[in-house]
């Protein structure tokens, strides 16, 4: 199937974008049709709408790319897609810059493709270097005496084969919970990947892989996982497994179809990437993401602000709000303007001001508050362009707004 490439919002139809049993398969994933938490896209008749979120659905053989777009009425443009991979190589610590990955290459599953680079990339190196081993119970019917005898099943198994023994003991193998989502996520990357190359890799690693246990993957899983002197070096590799393990939906459980969704917030991959460009170019500043700061409290309960940015220069304080939208009329949102006073206040800051994205040739706006005089300014940051550096581009701007 050839693959659709949409944006924020749109929508796909059933017989016109959509196969039917592509759309079998999402109505399936998308469960009861009053499941209004869903993130991904709600139901429409005879379709699906997208939200904000963005990245790709591998549906079956149908993959489904689903690119930024603040601005809804502008152009597709390939600047879309090239920026994306950019956040998400910057955020997940990818390779901002592979020569493989040249815009004129891009392609619909590029998305997942540099995450399953990257992972086997990871367990290569992991392999060289030897996976890590561990010291765990097991319990077995053996030949052998070894371990703690158990004698009630020793009994109740052994009566006639006395050549037998019911035992616990200690074992050191690699049996260690990250190999084992490590192995996971390899048998999993060739039914997701219609990259012959990965695909061809993914299982080829496998045979070099031991045998391990299968795993049943749930969030708290990764949650529950502690890395110590002897698994930071997994820390990278199991980052991208748990991306892909927890996106994935064999077939066993929803209708026929496997299912991938690696999906992402766009509001919070626009404030995450920020945040990171800043505290990687602002040398000479400290940038703090989401500072909380006690706001109001009572008896039994305490509410908090929370700014996306807040930057320290030269003891003052400035706080940045990141706005995954394109205002109207160059005017913020009431709610924005009411928050970013209160960010003024709370933080005794110097000034403030609207991080959005630029779409078209708007200019920054300079405001104050009418009272104290204080300045909250609509910075409109620089889009992703093949031609220039984005990240210093960025870095620029918010070093003039700071020292101007």
């Amino acid at each position: 199937m050839e693959p659709i490439t949409v944006y924020e919002y749109d929508r796909l139809h059933l017989g016109k974008e959509l196969d039917p049993k592509v759309y079998d398969a999402l109505v399936d994933f998308y469960g009861d049709d009053k499941n209004d938490s869903f993130p991904y896209y709600s139901l429409i008749k005879d379709g699906i709408r997208f939200k904000q979120y963005v990245g790709m659905l591998s549906v079956g053989g149908q993959v489904i790319e689903v690119l930024p777009k603040a601005d809804k009425n502008a152009k597709g443009n390939e600047n879309w897609r090239n920026g994306l991979l950019h956040m998400l190589r910057r955020v997940y610590k990818l390779e901002v810059k592979s020569p493989s990955q040249a815009p004129q290459k891009l392609t619909s599953s590029a998305i997942l493709d540099i995450f399953i680079n990257r992972f086997l990339n990871e367990v290569d190196v992991l392999l060289n270097r030897g996976l890590v081993k561990c010291y765990h119970r097991e319990e077995g019917n053996l030949f052998a005496l070894k371990g703690k005898l158990l004698w009630n099943k020793q009994l109740s198994k052994n009566c006639v084969h006395k050549e037998r023994f019911y035992v616990n003991y200690t074992t050191y193998d690699r049996e260690h919970i990250m190999n084992r989502i490590l192995r996971q996520a390899l048998e999993v990357i060739p039914k997701i990947t219609t990259n012959p190359s990965l695909s061809g890799r993914a299982t080829s690693t496998l045979f070099n892989f031991p045998e391990l246990k299968p795993l049943q993957v749930t969030a708290e899983i990764f949650s529950n996982l502690a890395f110590d002197r002897k698994t930071e070096d997994y820390r990278a590799a199991v980052e991208i497994a748990k991306l892909i393990l927890l996106h994935y939906v064999p077939k066993s459980e929803i209708g026929k179809t496997d299912i991938l969704a690696l999906m992402f917030d766009m509001n919070k991959l626009w404030e995450e990437f920020i945040y990171r460009v800043l505290r990687r170019g602002l040398n000479d500043c400290k940038v703090q993401p989401q500072k909380s700061q006690q706001l109001w409290k009572s008896k039994n309960n305490y509410k908090f602000i929370r700014p996306d940015i807040v930057i320290m220069n030269d003891g003052k304080t400035f706080v940045l709000d990141t706005k995954w939208k394109v205002p109207e009329k160059s005017t913020p949102a009431d709610g924005d303007l009411h928050q970013m006073y209160v960010y003024l206040k709370e933080f005794e800051a110097e000034k403030v001001a609207l991080l959005y994205p630029q779409i078209g040739q708007e200019s920054d706006v300079n405001g104050n508050f009418i009272k104290g005089q204080k300045s909250c300014d609509m910075l409109f940051l620089p889009n992703y362009d093949s031609n220039q550096d984005w990240e210093t581009a960025i870095c620029k701007k918010i070093s003039e707004w700071i020292t101007k």
